[in-house]
């Protein structure tokens, strides 16, 4: 299992340098890919940039969305043409997390309509595809990506999983236990295989993570905050989060046992020691 780690651009105030010292920081320790997410009503960085400006301080780590809400950026083609541009940029690095999420606020302060979005993201991926392949009159469309994005869809259900059998690459996992995991890993694997996919689908979870002195505290404030929207609720990803080396360990284990191919701890600080703390732990 490869474990990556999140950029700290979702932590309001976040800048040039925290973005820039992550990425170097997080290369030399050996994490296989960088992660950034996406929240259009929220204080944070805009993810397709984010990675940008981490793609040219690093050479070897893979660098994704997770996930990026696609229905509510717009019309699919200049997405697809920028996705494109940036795979050249990043000499093929780049994976596309995916996802529609459930805060109205993200759609209606973006301009986008809320209701339907589930159908706009499997229509958004189709067009993305035909110009990525040069479909049509889409031959005139450029630059092709060097290689293929990866699409990872998030979500759950079976929806979820058949979307990631028509239109991607595989699945990631956000909120939820190890067990949970292993569910809809198998939902996954299931409707590949009804599909006539060949191969097998990628497999990706993630976990908030606070580690030091401060830890408890920077995670209740963090989260709190940025899953309010879910109430009381917002507790239990609080108590869910590894906040201390053998949790921490643990956590990993859990999922390696699940037999996910990858798991990204996402920071609640822009605290660089954060990143050597769990590279200690779990690389």
């Amino acid at each position: 299992m490869d474990i990556a780690v999140g950029l700290p651009s979702h932590v309001p105030g976040a800048g040039r340098k925290d973005i820039l010292a992550w990425a170097r920081r997080a290369e030399q320790l050996g994490f296989a890919a960088l992660v950034a997410t996406d929240r259009f009503a929220w204080n944070q960085l805009e993810p397709l940039g984010v990675l940008a400006a981490a793609g040219a301080v690093t050479e070897r780590v893979r660098l994704r969305t997770s996930v990026a809400l696609l229905p509510n950026r717009g019309a699919p083609g200049p997405l697809a043409k920028q996705l494109a541009s940036l795979q050249v940029l990043l000499d093929g690095r780049l994976e596309l997390g995916v996802g529609v999420g459930d805060r109205e606020a993200d759609y209606r302060l973006a301009g986008a309509e809320h209701r339907g979005r589930h159908r706009r993201l499997e229509t958004m991926l189709e067009e993305m595809a035909a110009l990525w392949g040069g479909v049509g009159e889409y031959d005139v469309v450029g630059p092709r990506p060097p290689v293929e994005i990866p699409i990872l869809v998030g979500g759950a259900g079976p929806k979820t999983w058949e979307r990631v059998a028509r239109y991607a690459a595989g699945w990631t996992f956000a909120v939820g236990s190890p067990d949970d995991f292993a569910t809809g890993a198998a939902g996954v694997r299931e409707a590949w295989s009804r599909h006539g996919r060949e191969g097998r689908p990628r497999l990706y979870a993630q976990r908030y993570f606070s580690l030091g002195p401060d830890r408890r505290a920077a995670a209740e404030d963090f989260l709190r905050r940025y899953f309010g929207f879910l109430g009381p609720a917002a507790g239990h990803l609080v108590a869910g989060s590894p906040l201390d080396e053998p949790t921490t360990r643990g956590v990993a284990e859990a999922f390696r046992a699940a037999r996910a191919d990858e798991l990204a701890f996402l920071p609640v600080t822009c605290d660089l020691t954060q990143l050597d703390r769990l590279a200690e732990l779990v690389l």
